[in-house]
């Protein structure tokens, strides 16, 4: 019997590695490994398995970018992005003044600025009861300045982008810009939680993105 690929899942902000949780349970056919960067009750966990096939949310796969050693076998950007904010060449990112003002409003009121984002992504009813403020500020500035657009052209393995047309997070031209050179597949009205809204259509492209790997 062949060994079972290893996803290796990245949550993005505001979130833990249950987030995943929709989408793994429906791939018992993989070994699988979450990230969770410890802004909730769980502690922080970095694992690090080289050949995975990594799976990346929102911040979560800029930061894999960052920090996940190399080889991977494949990679799939889920409401992702490599850039957030906006510079002269990536005109769709969002406006820098408008991530520093989410900054500074953190350090005044972090619940208050993590439950309009959390509402803001799709989730209906937040409970930040539980946030890490300190980690989730870190993080917050990380994805303010991060670039990992030329981290992303030297991937020597293939890229699935998967989005939502109406994601308020992460819009439809951003996603577009951002994945030009790679193939994206859109969700028809959905938002920035795919993996939460649309589990088993999350599942069945990392299926057939891995069916397609050597």
């Amino acid at each position: 019997m062949s060994a079972k690929r290893t996803l290796i899942f990245v949550h993005g902000w505001g979130f833990d590695s249950s987030f995943w949780q929709p989408v793994a349970e429906l791939l018992p056919e993989f070994a699988r490994v979450f990230v969770d960067f410890g802004f909730r009750t769980q502690p922080a966990h970095h694992p690090k398995v080289p050949g995975a096939i990594v799976v990346g949310h929102s911040m979560g796969f800029a930061w894999a970018l960052a920090n996940l050693p190399r080889p991977w076998a494949g990679a799939v950007a889920v409401n992702a992005f490599p850039r957030f904010t906006r510079s002269p060449d990536f005109v769709s990112g969002v406006a820098p003044r408008m991530v520093e003002r989410m900054v500074s409003r953190f350090t005044e009121d972090p619940a208050a600025v993590t439950t309009d984002f959390l509402r803001r992504a799709g989730v209906e009813q937040p409970n930040v009861d539980d946030i890490h403020s300190n980690t989730l500020g870190e993080a917050l500035e990380w994805l303010a300045n991060c670039d990992q657009r030329a981290a992303m052209r030297e991937l020597e393995c293939p890229i699935l982008a998967l989005a939502g047309t109406r994601d308020s997070i992460v819009p439809e031209a951003m996603s577009r810009e951002a994945f030009a050179s790679v193939p994206l597949v859109l969700a028809e009205g959905a938002d920035h939680l795919l993996p939460q809204s649309h589990p088993d259509w999350v599942a069945s492209q990392i299926r057939l993105f891995s069916a397609q790997l050597r």
